[in-house]
């Protein structure tokens, strides 16, 4: 663990170099979504508020609160999630992240400098969202703020990011996604022309329980020292009596730095909704974002959602 936690501060320092401040947190944070989401580009399986994080538009509907954690294997980040949604004319949605190493100095080197005590590796995102339009046809538009303190460094980014998603049907049987992210200011070196998705769902109703898969690309990248490149994803998810979700899922990621060029990352989740109550939980084993490791959640919905 020690070795880890120092290692994870020598790339922070490593690439603040090369990156002008950008750390690992900060990548690391965007490619960590909240569980029970199952990848972060086959996101539209999820449900309840916890999709909101990746996509606004695969739950128009979902208002609430919703706190999440997830704990990585790489140098033991935690990695803590909240979002709050409202309707408002459109359905509103603010969410909020942040990933941070604590105690990077040990307590004999801060007796001997002080000042080392405050300085602190940490990622912050915030993001709004306004989701409109019928559910044939559901648009979402939104502005995320990202905060990067990397040992002393701090560095920013504003990103726009717009959703559109196409039920031909009018329901869910078949689901089609897009999505655009871009930098459009800050400090951090950006990646032009910034990250676009598509996805593809198709869904089975088995009386009050269902089936649903899920495929997925992604190309691009916000930063010019972001964790991917682009990549593929598959999902699949059983709805059992509405009550019970379990998924699982694997991805295929072009890697933007490190030893290896792709990365195979695959999660499992479940997921229980007991009246307004929706509880998740999520494990994932990947060298990507955080790293292997456990993530539960909780989100209150007062009505329901699909």
């Amino acid at each position: 663990m020690r070795h880890g936690r120092l290692a994870a501060i020598a790339l922070c320092v490593g690439i603040a170099r090369v990156a002008a401040g950008q750390s690992t947190l900060l990548t690391a944070l965007e490619g960590s979504p909240p569980a029970p989401t199952l990848d972060p580009t086959a996101a539209a399986l999820t449900k309840g508020l916890a999709v909101l994080w990746a996509d606004p538009t695969a739950e128009p509907r979902a208002t609430g609160v919703f706190l999440g954690m997830s704990y990585g294997s790489y140098a033991a980040v935690h990695v803590f999630h909240g979002a709050v949604a409202f309707r408002l004319g459109p359905r509103w949605s603010v969410a909020y992240a942040s990933s941070d190493l604590g105690n990077l100095f040990d307590s004999s080197l801060t007796k001997q400098d002080p000042t080392l005590s405050s300085l602190r590796a940490q990622a912050l995102w915030g993001r709004v969202d306004a989701t409109f339009g019928p559910r044939i046809v559901t648009t979402s538009l939104g502005l995320a703020v990202a905060g990067d303190d990397n040992v002393g460094v701090f560095q920013s980014s504003t990103v726009a990011r717009a959703h559109v998603r196409i039920r031909p049907f009018g329901a869910d049987q078949i689901a089609i996604g897009a999505q655009l992210s871009r930098p459009i200011g800050g400090s951090v070196q950006i990646s032009s022309p910034g990250r676009a998705s598509m996805d593809l769902t198709v869904s089975r109703s088995l009386g009050r329980s269902s089936a649903s898969f899920t495929v997925a690309a992604t190309r691009g990248s916000l930063w010019r020292y972001s964790e991917t490149r682009g990549g593929y994803a598959l999902a699949a998810q059983v709805s059992i009596l509405s009550q019970l979700d379990l998924g699982a899922a694997v991805g295929w990621y072009r890697s933007g730095y490190g030893t290896s060029n792709t990365e195979l990352p695959a999660s499992v989740t479940a997921a229980l909704r007991l009246g307004t109550l929706r509880v998740g939980t999520r494990y994932t084993s990947s060298r990507l974002g955080v790293g292997s490791g456990f993530a539960v959640s909780l989100g209150y919905e007062p009505r329901p959602v699909r």
